[in-house]
């Protein structure tokens, strides 16, 4: 399935943005209906005025009710990303078409977060549950990169 990237972002960068009605939008708690095929679902993320090279922008949709399904999705930035102010993310994994979070975070030195935004999506998913869930879903090994970057931060503290 072959679409645009959806604009996603995290705060307007400047005054001049909150002019801009294609930001404007995701910058409000509004429910997101995305539609996710067996390719993902591409977003076009627009990157916060305190982004670096070698940050993290992390993507993550969970249901509250259901932790075993969720989707998410990771990319460093580079130059031509600071450059173009925008990064593109492809949103994966697998859950029943349902509501839920999704969270957006700006990751910087270390795993600290720098930036987030969150928002209500209905996915509607056309990709069959596998009957065999793996244990290891795609946000708890996220979770758990941003929780050893955590301890390791704490560590070199002492």
């Amino acid at each position: 399935m072959n679409h645009s990237p959806l604009l996603l972002g995290f705060t307007p960068r400047t005054m001049n943005d909150l002019d801009n009605n294609s930001v404007q939008h995701t910058c409000q708690y509004d429910t997101l209906k995305l539609n996710y095929a067996q390719d993902g679902i591409t977003f076009n993320c627009v990157l916060p005025y305190d982004a670096q090279i070698g940050d993290v922008i992390s993507l993550s949709a969970t249901k509250s009710d259901a932790r075993a399904e969720s989707f998410s999705a990771e990319t460093t930035l580079t130059k031509a990303d600071l450059e173009s102010k925008n990064a593109i993310l492809k949103l994966l994994g697998e859950g029943d078409t349902d509501k839920y979070l999704m969270q957006l975070n700006l990751l910087g030195l270390h795993g600290s977060i720098k930036n987030s935004a969150e928002f209500n999506a209905l996915i509607k998913s056309q990709a069959v549950k596998s009957s065999k869930m793996n244990p290891i879903s795609p946000w708890l090994i996220s979770a758990k990169k941003q929780g050893a970057k955590l301890m390791s931060v704490m560590l070199s503290a002492f």
